[in-house]
């Protein structure tokens, strides 16, 4: 059967749970270091990071042998098991959020499990669709794993190669769009997985969180 494209529409719910606090650690900036980079190889709150550092004057610009601190919120450091097609979703987007002088998002490490669990389940089940045969809608998947958040959007896509192609596509749709720049979110996570009828399926989750989580 031939292989095609394919997008869904939004979807935006509403859940809250609380999360807890923790401690924190030093971190020495290296060469090509960035906030967002940090952020992502240490599972943290970009927001959190750029709290924490007062000192930092300008977020976009740290200098190698800068000290920062890391919140550690009480868990193990470690670094992110993602992929390339993930790490570039979530760079373009925040991207065109810079570009529109929108806060960028943060990189969570749950949202990035489910994204990819519901990529993959699109692939096995052969669907593109909110609805999860598996997991239920967007909030039902997330509230399943405890998941804190006050909104949730889902962007989903099959066919796409690229990382690259598929945001082109997300952001050729005004919803789609709309999503990825809405002003309250907070967090973004991203799955990517590759086989099955349409070859590559997509899907990243935008929330709103509260500050403290």
């Amino acid at each position: 059967m031939q292989k095609y494209k394919a997008i869904s529409i939004l979807f935006f719910l509403i859940f809250f749970t609380p999360q807890p606090a923790g401690a924190a650690v030093d971190y020495r900036v290296e060469q090509k270091d960035t906030l967002w980079g940090i952020a992502l190889r240490f599972q943290k709150d970009l927001q959190e990071i750029i709290n924490s550092n007062p000192q930092i004057e300008n977020p976009d610009l740290i200098f190698p042998g800068e000290m920062i601190i890391i919140p550690d919120h009480g868990k193990k450091i470690a670094i992110p098991k993602m992929g390339e097609n993930e790490n570039e979703l979530m760079r373009l987007a925040n991207e065109k959020r810079r570009e529109l002088s929108l806060k960028p998002l943060s990189v969570d490490l749950q949202l990035n499990a489910e994204a990819q669990k519901k990529s993959s389940d699109m692939m096995k089940l052969q669907y593109v669709s909110h609805n999860s045969p598996t997991y239920g809608n967007p909030t039902e998947m997330l509230r399943n794993q405890q998941i804190s958040f006050f909104t949730v959007k889902e962007n989903i896509g099959a066919g796409y190669k690229t990382a690259d192609e598929m945001f082109a596509a997300w952001m050729n749709s005004s919803v789609h769009r709309e999503n990825i720049l809405n002003k309250k979110a907070t967090h973004i996570g991203a799955g990517y997985c590759q086989g099955g009828l349409h070859g590559h399926y997509w899907t990243i989750f935008i929330v709103e969180k509260n500050e403290g989580g």
